[in-house]
């Protein structure tokens, strides 16, 4: 089971705590000293504008930002398209990429937008033995989704974490049939 950047944790159906419940994370760097990642589906979001407002910055769109986890908790992240970049951006896949800086919003603001894309604020972080229990123990956190479908990554609403369970369950059953 190897846990490398482009994968997804989906949290244990039967096993998974309470904090975790039902959470997609997926993970955007992975190395022999840390894992991180970037939790999809939270129900805590705000407005960028509202987040903005507070800097004296005035955001005309109702852009939504999504807690990405409990690490870094002020620092924004934009998961995205991998065809776009900006000024501190690190590709995950061929597919997708990642940028924080404040860069991004100037280019989103002036209409340089990535096919897709989705802010957060925070990370979600794990050590490597602190990961590999949660997912190797007699009750797993984590179920790890290794080459997860785009369609599932670019999914924004809260069928999110059915369908990575979905998606888990075809590929465990594909490699036996």
């Amino acid at each position: 089971m190897q846990i490398r950047s482009g994968s997804l944790l989906v949290a244990h159906p039967k096993y998974s705590d309470k904090e975790h419940s039902r959470h997609v994370v997926y993970i955007t760097e992975s190395t022999n000293y840390s894992t991180m990642g970037i939790v999809l589906n939270s129900s805590d979001s705000y407005y960028l504008s509202d987040l903005l407002e507070q800097k004296g910055i005035n955001w005309p769109f109702e852009t939504l930002v999504n807690i990405g986890g409990d690490y870094s908790p002020t620092c924004m992240i934009m998961l995205h398209s991998g065809e776009w970049y900006s000024s501190n951006t690190m590709p995950i896949t061929t597919d997708i990429s990642i940028s924080s800086d404040n860069v991004m919003l100037e280019k989103l603001e002036m209409g340089n937008i990535p096919e897709w894309y989705r802010l957060f604020l925070g990370t979600s972080g794990w050590t490597p033995q602190e990961l590999e229990h949660q997912l190797k123990s007699d009750k797993p956190k984590w179920l790890l989704l290794s080459h997860p479908s785009q369609a599932l990554i670019e999914l924004a609403d809260k069928n999110l974490w059915h369908n990575a369970v979905a998606e888990y369950s075809q590929d465990v059953f594909s490699n036996y049939i």
